[in-house]
């Protein structure tokens, strides 16, 4: 059984246009498929190597590394990795 583990950092109504949560997933799990409808997004990458499947493209992103995830993007967030993925996502929700 996947479990991931998730935990929000920031988000309304503490905060009025940023949501940022701290995600832990293991060898195998993922996210799932989302989009960026009305908000962009910066993925930060603490521990591991997060597989980022971005429309069409796929991105290996390691330790240290961050990536802009532009508005009305389908992508989602897996660990295709032996190791644990730990990461932070940071989302600037638009009116």
């Amino acid at each position: 059984m996947l479990i991931m583990n998730f935990e929000y950092l920031a988000k309304p109504p503490v905060t009025r246009k940023i949501k940022a949560g701290r995600v832990s997933l293991l060898s195998g799990e993922e996210v799932g498929e989302h989009s960026t409808e009305k908000k962009e997004e910066i993925i930060i990458v603490l521990k591991g190597t997060a597989t980022i499947i971005l429309e069409e493209e796929t991105i290996e992103l390691g330790e240290g590394k961050t990536h802009f995830i532009s508005e009305g993007k389908k992508h989602n967030i897996k660990n295709n990795h032996t190791t644990d993925l730990e990461y932070i996502y940071v989302v600037s929700l638009f009116d």
